[in-house]
């Protein structure tokens, strides 16, 4: 009964082992977003890593992980800046329009989940493809256009978890420390294997 219970092919115990890895990829990407230059280049490595896992490659989250990280400095970094960048326009528009022309804020918001709607595709691609960081982002908008149920999807999921850790923000930092990027990230990529898999055999 307890070899069956602990045997590694046990569906729950398959559940625990991607539990934890989440668990260590969130705690992996949140080190390395701490310097905020290198935050394109963690959520590049944590998009690689949780690839390899929802395909079923590779062992060792630890080593996938920083080993992606480096190789995705060089494209990373800037792929970060830029929605670090627009995130913050975004936000100053609409401090703005709410002081001085609240009709304007619906106008951010979307601009806002457009960016954020991006960038989940354009990190999936900069783990999986070699490109510059200007097609990155132009084949992000076309992926984000022409699969916008997952897109959507996507969205929602994310939105969902956040809005909720806000509202229960007494209880929500731990939950953010522990599945803040991985979870949605997580979700994202298994809406995005068959895309990602289309890609390759083009």
């Amino acid at each position: 009964m307890l070899k069956k219970i602990f045997d590694a092919e046990n569906p729950v115990m398959q559940a625990l082992a991607v539990v934890c890895d989440l668990l260590l990829l969130n705690l992996f990407t949140l080190l390395c977003c701490l310097p905020v230059l290198t935050a394109g280049a963690a959520l590049a490595a944590l998009n690689d890593v949780l690839q390899h896992m929802v395909r079923e490659e590779g062992a060792g989250v630890f080593r996938m992980f920083f080993r992606s990280f480096r190789a995705n400095l060089r494209r990373g970094v800037p792929l970060g800046l830029i929605f670090i960048f627009a995130g913050l326009l975004i936000a100053v528009d609409y401090l703005a329009a709410t002081a001085y022309v609240p009709s304007m804020r619906a106008a951010a918001v979307a601009v806002g989940l457009i960016v954020l709607a991006v960038s989940f595709y354009a990190f999936a691609l900069q783990a999986r493809f070699e490109n510059s960081v200007a097609g990155t982002l132009r084949n992000a908008l076309s992926l984000a256009i022409a699969y916008f149920p997952r897109t959507l999807g996507m969205l929602v999921f994310a939105l969902a978890m956040w809005l909720l850790c806000i509202h229960f923000y007494r209880y929500a930092l731990p939950v953010l420390v522990m599945f803040g990027f991985s979870l949605p990230c997580y979700i994202n990529t298994l809406l995005l294997k068959n895309v990602l898999k289309r890609l390759e055999q083009q």
